[in-house]
């Protein structure tokens, strides 16, 4: 993916995929343990001391890090909307609603994010892997337009909660194409491991669909029904919310 595919100007409300400067923490264990990739990520480390309760002593790393937002949208803004709403049942005018909102700082406090690690960090016989986007756990991203940061690897199994007082500054946003990769990433890491759609698409041809079963539980999947009894199981693509909440970080 080419820089200019995958970066817009840092603007707007909190997004999925925002590249920030930020503060990040994870416990660790007694022996001090630390991937390699992750060692220039923990700057300081804690050792909290438990002894009173007559329990072992909470060993943590922290570190400020370049890293990107993994959490949702929806996730960004579901206080504030829903405090709005409470706002406008009760008779307060739409815009009202908002601008009372907008100023209580202590609504969608908190978000999810991951560490940029630089793929060079990385061994350089795997790094075309990395870089395609075939490892899963990791998000591939070029450097920036300004060159700020060098082709760094986003790495999904590093995941910590931040406020979002916390924040430094924010870098860039991506692109509504690169954002979809990210969910697509998230999603495979998370769920799915691995996507076999050709060999589902290629057994599935010539047949005929009989029942389509949507589920309606909130889940991503969509069952259709062949005529020859096999059922073809599909996933929703993830998309954006629609326009409404903040309009700013």
């Amino acid at each position: 993916m080419q820089s200019k595919d995958c970066y817009e100007d840092a603007d707007g409300p909190l997004n999925q995929g925002d590249i920030l400067i930020a503060p990040m923490t994870r416990v660790i264990a007694s022996d001090r343990f630390v991937p390699d990739r992750w060692d220039r990520l923990d700057q300081i480390e804690q050792q909290i001391d438990r002894s009173e309760f007559g329990e072992p002593a909470i060993h943590t790393v922290v570190g400020w890090a370049l890293v990107m937002v993994t959490s949702h949208d929806y996730h960004h803004d579901k206080e504030w909307n829903a405090e709005r709403k409470r706002l406008i049942r009760a008779g307060v005018d739409p815009k009202e609603a908002s601008r009372i909102v907008d100023k209580d700082d202590d609504l969608d406090r908190t978000f999810q994010a991951s560490p940029l690690i630089p793929l060079e960090d990385f061994n350089p016989g795997s790094r075309g892997n990395y870089r395609a986007g075939r490892v899963v756990g990791y998000y591939p991203l070029p450097s920036p337009p300004d060159s700020s940061f060098p082709e760094c690897l986003v790495d999904l199994t590093y995941r910590c909660t931040i406020d979002r007082k916390a924040i430094s500054e924010r870098r860039w946003c991506l692109t509504p194409f690169a954002r979809d990769r990210l969910r697509y990433a998230i999603a495979r890491f998370d769920s799915f491991r691995t996507i076999e759609v050709a060999e589902l698409i290629e057994a599935a041809v010539g047949r005929s669909i009989v029942d389509v079963n949507v589920d309606t539980s909130g889940s991503l999947s969509v069952e259709l029904l062949l005529d020859d009894e096999s059922v073809l199981r599909l996933v929703r693509p993830p998309v954006d919310p629609e326009p409404g909440g903040r309009i700013h970080l």
